[in-house]
């Protein structure tokens, strides 16, 4: 008897003393996930955009705006800027949100025998969405469902003026950190309500916008460091 319990007291030790190592490989076969921000500062992997940050963004050099206005006018513009407001730049649902407070364009004053009096966002401000899903998608929708993202347009053909309101209920468009950049290729808005009866006339019931949007900088930081997405 005393030869086997002292078997079993030697056992009991020997498991005693090998359970903290077991637990130490369990956490290096496992190591806890480091959190990291969606959008980041100065570089991918650096310090978080914080929440409230000002962003902003013109048009990439030598690239415009095309404002397609039905199937009558094409508007190339060369100066345009958005601006944003961080509201959400979380670590671990992988979608960071933005609210666009302002989104400026400037266009030719005559094109096609059409004078345009003025392009100007309308039912700001708008709510954006960034993920670090395949793609890097980018989503833009109206605060709400009856205020939706858009611009007007003031035309004058001839004797006739008119000003055509074109919404749209969402765009989408891609992030990439090569140049710090926003795209959005042909996205599609409607004619709505409000807009002058001569917009019909004109042949002008729909639009599509196309414009790249970069370097994308922190504004509320010093120097106005780039953004980079995750």
């Amino acid at each position: 008897m005393p030869k086997f319990r002292y078997l079993a007291l030697a056992s009991a030790s020997i498991m005693v003393l090998a359970m903290p190592a077991g637990l130490a490989y369990a956490a290096s076969a496992h190591p806890a996930s480091k959190s990291k921000p969606v959008l980041t500062v100065g570089r991918k992997g650096g310090p978080a955009v914080k929440k409230g940050a000002k962003l902003t963004a013109s048009l990439v050099k030598k690239t415009n705006v095309t404002l397609a206005l039905g199937t009558v006018i094409t508007l190339t513009c060369s100066s345009s800027t958005i601006k944003a407001k961080v509201t959400a730049n979380p670590s671990k649902s992988g979608k960071a949100t933005l609210s666009v407070t302002g989104w400026l364009i400037k266009c030719p004053k005559s094109v096609d025998g059409v004078t345009l009096n003025g392009v100007t966002a309308v039912n700001l401000p708008y709510n954006v969405t960034v993920s670090t899903a395949k793609g890097d998608p980018v989503t833009i929708a109206g605060h709400k469902k009856s205020k939706q993202l858009g611009f007007k347009a003031s035309v004058t053909a001839g004797a006739t003026s008119a000003t055509c309101i074109f919404t749209a209920a969402s765009v989408s468009g891609h992030a990439s950190n090569t140049g710090n950049k926003v795209s959005f290729s042909k996205q599609a808005f409607a004619l709505a309500k409000g807009s002058s009866a001569a917009c019909s006339t004109f042949g002008v019931t729909t639009a599509t916008f196309s414009a790249t949007y970069g370097p994308v900088r922190d504004t509320s930081v010093k120097h106005s460091p780039k953004v980079f997405i995750r």
